[in-house]
Protein backbone atom coordinates (compact mmCIF):
# COMPACT_ATOMS: atom_id res chain seq x y z
CA UNK A 1 0.00 0.00 0.00
CA UNK A 2 1.54 3.46 -1.60
CA UNK A 3 2.23 6.17 1.24
CA UNK A 4 1.24 9.85 0.39
CA UNK A 5 3.33 11.26 3.22
CA UNK A 6 6.46 9.63 1.51
CA UNK A 7 5.97 10.36 -1.73
CA UNK A 8 4.98 14.24 -0.89
CA UNK A 9 8.59 14.41 0.65
CA UNK A 10 10.03 12.56 -2.35
CA UNK A 11 8.07 15.37 -5.52
CA UNK A 12 9.68 17.78 -2.88
CA UNK A 13 13.30 16.37 -3.13
CA UNK A 14 12.42 15.94 -6.65
CA UNK A 15 11.71 19.46 -6.68
CA UNK A 16 14.81 21.17 -5.18
CA UNK A 17 17.09 19.01 -7.23
CA UNK A 18 14.91 19.94 -10.34
CA UNK A 19 15.44 23.67 -9.88
CA UNK A 20 18.62 23.63 -8.54
CA UNK A 21 19.90 22.10 -11.71
CA UNK A 22 18.07 25.11 -13.47
CA UNK A 23 19.33 27.67 -11.04
CA UNK A 24 23.27 26.64 -10.86
CA UNK A 25 22.73 27.68 -14.65
CA UNK A 26 21.53 30.88 -14.08
CA UNK A 27 24.45 33.08 -13.68
CA UNK A 28 26.72 31.68 -16.69
CA UNK A 29 24.16 31.90 -19.05
CA UNK A 30 25.04 35.35 -19.91
CA UNK A 31 28.94 34.83 -19.93
CA UNK A 32 28.89 31.29 -21.76
CA UNK A 33 26.98 33.45 -24.12
CA UNK A 34 29.44 36.21 -24.94
CA UNK A 35 32.25 33.49 -24.93
CA UNK A 36 30.30 31.95 -27.97
CA UNK A 37 30.02 35.35 -29.67
CA UNK A 38 26.65 36.92 -28.61
CA UNK A 39 25.72 40.34 -28.90
CA UNK A 40 24.22 42.33 -26.29
CA UNK A 41 20.87 41.79 -27.88
CA UNK A 42 21.37 38.02 -28.57
CA UNK A 43 22.45 37.59 -24.85
CA UNK A 44 19.26 39.11 -23.96
CA UNK A 45 17.00 36.52 -26.40
CA UNK A 46 18.90 33.71 -24.94
CA UNK A 47 17.87 34.63 -21.26
CA UNK A 48 14.60 34.92 -22.38
CA UNK A 49 14.58 32.56 -24.52
CA UNK A 50 13.24 29.37 -21.37
CA UNK A 51 10.97 31.75 -20.03
CA UNK A 52 9.08 32.26 -23.26
CA UNK A 53 8.86 28.45 -24.29
CA UNK A 54 7.84 27.85 -20.49
CA UNK A 55 4.93 30.39 -21.19
CA UNK A 56 3.75 28.77 -24.13
CA UNK A 57 4.05 24.93 -23.32
CA UNK A 58 2.60 24.91 -19.47
CA UNK A 59 -1.08 24.72 -20.48
CA UNK A 60 -0.83 22.23 -22.50
CA UNK A 61 1.77 19.53 -19.81
CA UNK A 62 -0.74 20.83 -17.42
CA UNK A 63 -3.79 19.08 -19.49
CA UNK A 64 -1.85 15.85 -19.84
CA UNK A 65 -0.88 15.44 -16.29
CA UNK A 66 -4.80 16.25 -15.89
CA UNK A 67 -5.20 12.89 -17.32
CA UNK A 68 -3.46 10.83 -14.74
CA UNK A 69 0.00 11.53 -15.80
CA UNK A 70 1.25 13.56 -13.04
CA UNK A 71 4.49 11.53 -12.16
CA UNK A 72 5.11 10.74 -16.06
CA UNK A 73 5.13 14.59 -16.65
CA UNK A 74 7.42 14.96 -13.97
CA UNK A 75 9.85 13.15 -14.84
CA UNK A 76 9.23 14.54 -18.58
CA UNK A 77 10.46 17.27 -17.27
CA UNK A 78 13.50 16.24 -15.23
CA UNK A 79 14.31 13.63 -18.15
CA UNK A 80 14.27 16.77 -20.95
CA UNK A 81 16.92 18.52 -18.13
CA UNK A 82 19.31 15.80 -18.65
CA UNK A 83 19.12 16.08 -22.34
CA UNK A 84 19.01 20.38 -22.08
CA UNK A 85 22.36 19.74 -19.92
CA UNK A 86 23.86 17.12 -22.27
CA UNK A 87 23.01 20.15 -25.19
CA UNK A 88 24.74 22.48 -23.17
CA UNK A 89 28.05 21.05 -23.09
CA UNK A 90 28.21 20.31 -26.14
CA UNK A 91 27.18 23.78 -27.44
CA UNK A 92 29.48 24.97 -30.00
CA UNK A 93 27.69 27.89 -31.74
CA UNK A 94 24.84 29.99 -30.21
CA UNK A 95 22.44 27.91 -32.74
CA UNK A 96 22.77 24.76 -30.48
CA UNK A 97 22.84 26.79 -27.01
CA UNK A 98 19.65 28.35 -28.04
CA UNK A 99 17.94 24.95 -28.52
CA UNK A 100 19.43 23.87 -25.29
CA UNK A 101 17.61 26.84 -23.65
CA UNK A 102 14.60 26.19 -26.05
CA UNK A 103 14.73 22.26 -24.11
CA UNK A 104 14.89 23.44 -20.57
CA UNK A 105 12.26 25.98 -21.16
CA UNK A 106 10.22 22.66 -22.41
CA UNK A 107 11.73 20.99 -18.95
CA UNK A 108 10.43 23.42 -16.67
CA UNK A 109 6.92 23.73 -18.55
CA UNK A 110 6.67 20.53 -18.25
CA UNK A 111 7.88 19.59 -14.60
CA UNK A 112 6.21 22.91 -12.60
CA UNK A 113 2.37 22.71 -13.19
CA UNK A 114 2.12 18.41 -12.31
CA UNK A 115 4.68 19.14 -9.15
CA UNK A 116 2.34 21.54 -7.85
CA UNK A 117 -1.03 19.64 -9.07
CA UNK A 118 0.79 16.32 -7.42
CA UNK A 119 1.20 18.14 -4.03
CA UNK A 120 -2.31 19.35 -3.93
CA UNK A 121 -3.33 15.74 -4.68
CA UNK A 122 -1.29 14.13 -1.90
CA UNK A 123 -1.78 16.35 0.32
CA UNK A 124 -3.96 15.88 3.44
CA UNK A 125 -6.99 17.99 3.44
CA UNK A 126 -6.70 19.97 6.05
CA UNK A 127 -2.82 20.44 5.18
CA UNK A 128 -2.89 21.41 1.38
CA UNK A 129 -1.40 25.02 2.32
CA UNK A 130 1.36 23.66 4.35
CA UNK A 131 2.72 21.75 1.65
CA UNK A 132 2.20 23.98 -0.70
CA UNK A 133 4.25 25.80 1.53
CA UNK A 134 7.19 23.07 1.93
CA UNK A 135 6.87 22.78 -2.12
CA UNK A 136 7.75 26.49 -1.83
CA UNK A 137 10.76 26.02 0.19
CA UNK A 138 12.40 24.03 -1.89
CA UNK A 139 11.97 26.28 -4.57
CA UNK A 140 13.09 29.29 -2.82
CA UNK A 141 16.28 26.88 -1.07
CA UNK A 142 17.29 26.27 -5.09
CA UNK A 143 16.64 30.51 -5.54
CA UNK A 144 19.01 30.81 -2.53
CA UNK A 145 21.65 28.22 -3.20
CA UNK A 146 21.54 27.71 -7.53
CA UNK A 147 23.21 31.14 -8.57
CA UNK A 148 26.09 31.09 -6.04
CA UNK A 149 26.84 27.07 -6.40
CA UNK A 150 26.58 27.75 -10.20
CA UNK A 151 29.00 30.77 -10.00
CA UNK A 152 31.41 28.99 -7.43
CA UNK A 153 31.26 25.54 -9.98
CA UNK A 154 32.33 27.97 -12.76
CA UNK A 155 34.89 30.14 -11.44
CA UNK A 156 36.72 26.72 -10.18
CA UNK A 157 36.51 24.88 -13.08
CA UNK A 158 34.78 25.86 -16.26
CA UNK A 159 31.32 26.32 -17.88
CA UNK A 160 31.15 22.25 -18.74
CA UNK A 161 31.38 21.46 -15.26
CA UNK A 162 28.48 23.55 -14.10
CA UNK A 163 26.38 21.68 -16.98
CA UNK A 164 27.34 18.41 -16.18
CA UNK A 165 26.23 19.26 -12.44
CA UNK A 166 22.97 19.97 -14.29
CA UNK A 167 23.24 16.67 -15.51
CA UNK A 168 23.71 15.02 -12.07
CA UNK A 169 20.87 17.04 -10.51
CA UNK A 170 17.96 16.35 -12.92
CA UNK A 171 19.27 12.65 -13.13
CA UNK A 172 18.55 12.59 -9.27
CA UNK A 173 14.99 14.56 -9.97
CA UNK A 174 14.19 11.97 -12.27
CA UNK A 175 15.62 8.64 -10.21
CA UNK A 176 13.46 10.64 -6.72
CA UNK A 177 10.57 10.59 -8.93
CA UNK A 178 10.24 6.76 -9.62
CA UNK A 179 10.53 5.95 -6.20
CA UNK A 180 7.64 8.78 -5.28
CA UNK A 181 5.84 7.34 -8.11
CA UNK A 182 5.84 3.91 -6.68
CA UNK A 183 5.24 5.49 -2.75
CA UNK A 184 2.29 7.15 -3.88
CA UNK A 185 0.70 3.70 -4.86
CA UNK A 186 -3.30 3.49 -5.61
CA UNK A 187 -3.47 7.09 -4.51
CA UNK A 188 -1.53 7.93 -8.33
CA UNK A 189 -1.78 4.62 -9.97
CA UNK A 190 -5.25 4.55 -11.32
CA UNK A 191 -5.97 7.38 -14.43
CA UNK A 192 -8.22 10.06 -14.34
CA UNK A 193 -11.41 8.02 -15.55
CA UNK A 194 -13.57 11.73 -15.80
CA UNK A 195 -11.50 13.97 -18.53
CA UNK A 196 -12.27 17.71 -18.09
CA UNK A 197 -14.93 19.27 -19.54
CA UNK A 198 -15.72 23.00 -20.79
CA UNK A 199 -18.12 22.86 -17.69
CA UNK A 200 -14.97 22.34 -15.70
CA UNK A 201 -12.28 24.77 -17.19
CA UNK A 202 -15.25 27.01 -16.94
CA UNK A 203 -14.57 26.66 -13.12
CA UNK A 204 -11.52 28.68 -13.81
CA UNK A 205 -13.65 31.95 -14.57
CA UNK A 206 -14.15 32.55 -10.91
CA UNK A 207 -12.61 35.13 -8.49
CA UNK A 208 -10.75 33.02 -6.06
CA UNK A 209 -8.76 31.69 -9.58
CA UNK A 210 -8.52 35.21 -11.41
CA UNK A 211 -7.63 37.54 -8.36
CA UNK A 212 -4.67 35.92 -7.56
CA UNK A 213 -3.40 35.64 -11.45
CA UNK A 214 -4.05 39.28 -11.80
CA UNK A 215 -1.93 39.44 -8.46
CA UNK A 216 1.01 37.38 -9.32
CA UNK A 217 1.17 39.57 -12.67
CA UNK A 218 1.31 42.60 -11.04
CA UNK A 219 3.90 41.05 -8.19
CA UNK A 220 5.91 39.76 -10.97
CA UNK A 221 6.16 42.61 -12.77
CA UNK A 222 7.83 44.70 -9.56
CA UNK A 223 9.74 41.96 -9.14
CA UNK A 224 11.26 41.68 -12.25
CA UNK A 225 12.45 45.65 -12.78
CA UNK A 226 14.33 44.85 -9.10
CA UNK A 227 15.66 41.66 -10.68
CA UNK A 228 16.54 43.15 -13.71
CA UNK A 229 17.53 47.22 -12.94
CA UNK A 230 18.66 47.14 -9.17
CA UNK A 231 21.57 45.58 -10.66
CA UNK A 232 22.14 47.97 -13.46
CA UNK A 233 21.57 50.47 -11.17
CA UNK A 234 24.27 49.72 -8.14
CA UNK A 235 26.78 49.11 -11.81
CA UNK A 236 25.91 52.93 -12.67
CA UNK A 237 27.34 53.82 -9.39
CA UNK A 238 30.33 52.30 -9.29
CA UNK A 239 29.48 49.46 -7.22
CA UNK A 240 30.18 45.87 -7.57
CA UNK A 241 28.37 42.74 -8.69
CA UNK A 242 28.54 41.58 -4.90
CA UNK A 243 26.10 44.16 -3.46
CA UNK A 244 23.23 43.12 -5.71
CA UNK A 245 24.47 39.20 -4.91
CA UNK A 246 24.12 39.73 -1.36
CA UNK A 247 20.73 42.02 -1.46
CA UNK A 248 19.54 38.66 -3.46
CA UNK A 249 20.52 36.27 -1.17
CA UNK A 250 19.35 38.07 2.23
CA UNK A 251 15.90 38.14 0.09
CA UNK A 252 15.83 34.48 -0.67
CA UNK A 253 17.50 33.89 2.78
CA UNK A 254 14.18 35.62 4.71
CA UNK A 255 11.97 33.97 2.42
CA UNK A 256 12.74 30.52 3.24
CA UNK A 257 11.70 31.29 6.79
CA UNK A 258 7.85 31.86 6.12
CA UNK A 259 7.22 29.66 3.18
CA UNK A 260 6.48 26.44 5.03
CA UNK A 261 4.96 28.40 7.99
CA UNK A 262 2.53 30.73 5.77
CA UNK A 263 0.79 27.37 4.19
CA UNK A 264 0.25 26.19 7.49
CA UNK A 265 -1.01 29.72 8.40
CA UNK A 266 -3.55 29.86 5.47
CA UNK A 267 -5.23 26.08 6.26
CA UNK A 268 -6.31 27.26 9.33
CA UNK A 269 -7.03 31.98 8.83
CA UNK A 270 -7.16 31.10 5.08
CA UNK A 271 -5.30 32.04 2.10
CA UNK A 272 -6.43 35.46 1.94
CA UNK A 273 -5.22 37.83 4.72
CA UNK A 274 -1.97 35.83 4.85
CA UNK A 275 -1.39 36.97 1.09
CA UNK A 276 -2.36 40.50 1.98
CA UNK A 277 0.11 40.87 4.91
CA UNK A 278 2.52 39.46 2.89
CA UNK A 279 2.10 42.04 -0.12
CA UNK A 280 1.83 44.93 2.69
CA UNK A 281 5.21 44.03 3.22
CA UNK A 282 6.22 43.90 0.13
CA UNK A 283 4.80 47.32 -0.14
CA UNK A 284 6.53 48.73 2.31
CA UNK A 285 10.22 46.90 1.43
CA UNK A 286 9.62 48.97 -1.47
CA UNK A 287 8.85 52.29 0.07
CA UNK A 288 12.17 51.96 2.63
CA UNK A 289 14.17 50.97 -0.74
CA UNK A 290 12.94 53.87 -2.33
CA UNK A 291 13.91 56.23 0.64
CA UNK A 292 17.23 54.31 0.69
CA UNK A 293 18.38 52.23 -2.08
CA UNK A 294 21.89 51.99 -0.84
CA UNK A 295 23.67 49.18 1.87
CA UNK A 296 22.87 47.93 4.36
CA UNK A 297 19.51 49.92 4.33
CA UNK A 298 18.65 48.43 1.24
CA UNK A 299 19.63 44.68 3.11
CA UNK A 300 16.86 45.81 5.73
CA UNK A 301 14.37 46.05 2.89
CA UNK A 302 15.26 43.07 1.68
CA UNK A 303 14.92 40.83 4.49
CA UNK A 304 11.14 42.25 4.76
CA UNK A 305 10.97 41.95 1.20
CA UNK A 306 12.22 38.57 1.79
CA UNK A 307 9.29 37.85 4.95
CA UNK A 308 6.68 38.81 2.40
CA UNK A 309 7.49 36.57 -0.65
CA UNK A 310 7.37 33.45 1.84
CA UNK A 311 3.66 34.78 2.78
CA UNK A 312 2.53 35.32 -0.57
CA UNK A 313 3.77 32.63 -2.95
CA UNK A 314 1.82 28.90 -0.77
CA UNK A 315 -1.04 31.83 0.09
CA UNK A 316 -1.91 32.82 -3.33
CA UNK A 317 -1.15 28.88 -4.69
CA UNK A 318 -3.91 27.37 -1.95
CA UNK A 319 -6.46 30.10 -3.02
CA UNK A 320 -5.88 30.07 -6.69
CA UNK A 321 -5.85 26.14 -6.79
CA UNK A 322 -7.04 24.50 -4.04
CA UNK A 323 -10.25 24.00 -4.39
CA UNK A 324 -10.71 23.19 -7.99
CA UNK A 325 -11.01 19.06 -8.80
CA UNK A 326 -7.96 17.27 -9.88
CA UNK A 327 -8.62 16.60 -13.32
CA UNK A 328 -8.65 19.98 -14.08
CA UNK A 329 -5.60 21.43 -11.22
CA UNK A 330 -2.99 20.32 -13.50
CA UNK A 331 -4.22 22.88 -16.70
CA UNK A 332 -5.18 25.28 -13.89
CA UNK A 333 -1.79 25.51 -12.31
CA UNK A 334 -0.26 25.77 -16.29
CA UNK A 335 -2.79 28.87 -16.50
CA UNK A 336 -1.51 30.25 -13.04
CA UNK A 337 2.18 30.04 -13.46
CA UNK A 338 1.91 31.83 -16.96
CA UNK A 339 1.03 35.04 -14.97
CA UNK A 340 4.12 34.58 -12.99
CA UNK A 341 5.79 34.41 -16.82
CA UNK A 342 3.89 37.02 -18.43
CA UNK A 343 4.92 39.55 -15.58
CA UNK A 344 8.77 38.57 -15.55
CA UNK A 345 8.06 39.11 -19.67
CA UNK A 346 6.45 42.66 -19.39
CA UNK A 347 8.45 43.74 -16.31
CA UNK A 348 11.63 45.01 -18.00
CA UNK A 349 9.99 46.34 -20.98
CA UNK A 350 7.59 48.82 -18.62
CA UNK A 351 10.69 49.61 -16.37
CA UNK A 352 13.20 49.64 -19.69
CA UNK A 353 10.65 52.52 -21.31
CA UNK A 354 10.20 54.51 -18.20
CA UNK A 355 13.73 54.60 -17.71
CA UNK A 356 14.37 55.78 -21.05
CA UNK A 357 11.46 58.47 -20.54
CA UNK A 358 13.18 59.69 -17.89
CA UNK A 359 16.78 59.71 -18.31
CA UNK A 360 17.65 57.56 -14.62
CA UNK A 361 17.34 54.16 -13.04
CA UNK A 362 16.21 55.54 -10.01
CA UNK A 363 13.12 56.57 -11.14
CA UNK A 364 11.68 52.73 -11.70
CA UNK A 365 12.02 53.13 -7.43
CA UNK A 366 8.36 54.94 -7.85
CA UNK A 367 7.25 51.99 -9.79
CA UNK A 368 7.87 48.76 -7.45
CA UNK A 369 5.04 50.33 -4.61
CA UNK A 370 2.61 50.79 -7.12
CA UNK A 371 2.44 47.46 -8.99
CA UNK A 372 2.69 45.87 -5.92
CA UNK A 373 -0.48 47.89 -4.45
CA UNK A 374 -2.37 46.68 -7.71
CA UNK A 375 -1.44 43.45 -6.24
CA UNK A 376 -2.76 44.17 -3.28
CA UNK A 377 -5.83 45.47 -4.61
CA UNK A 378 -6.77 42.79 -6.63
CA UNK A 379 -6.37 40.05 -3.89
CA UNK A 380 -9.35 41.93 -1.91
CA UNK A 381 -11.44 41.16 -4.81
CA UNK A 382 -11.15 37.54 -4.02
CA UNK A 383 -12.87 38.12 -0.71
CA UNK A 384 -16.32 39.14 -2.81
CA UNK A 385 -16.12 35.51 -3.50
CA UNK A 386 -15.48 34.16 -0.53
CA UNK A 387 -18.90 36.16 1.08
CA UNK A 388 -20.93 34.73 -1.98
Amino acid sequence: MGSPLKSIWAVHLATLAFFLGIMIVAPIISPFSISLGATPLIIGFLSALTSITAFIMRPIFGLISDRGYRFETMMLGAFLGCIAALIYASSSNIWIFAVARIIHGLASASFLPASISTAIDLAPPDRVGETLGWRSTMFGVSQLAGPGIGGYISDLTNYNTTFIATLILSMISLGVLFIARRWAGKYTSERVERKSSFRDIRRLLKLTFICPMIAVAFYAISYSGVFTFLPALYKELGLGASVYGLYASVQGGFSILTRATSGRIADRKGPIPVASLGLILVIVSYLLLYIDYLPPAAYIAASIFGIGLGLIVPSLQLLALGDLPSEIRGFASGIYTMAFDLGFLLGPLIMGYYIELTGSYTSILTLFPIFATFSFIAIQFARLAKHD
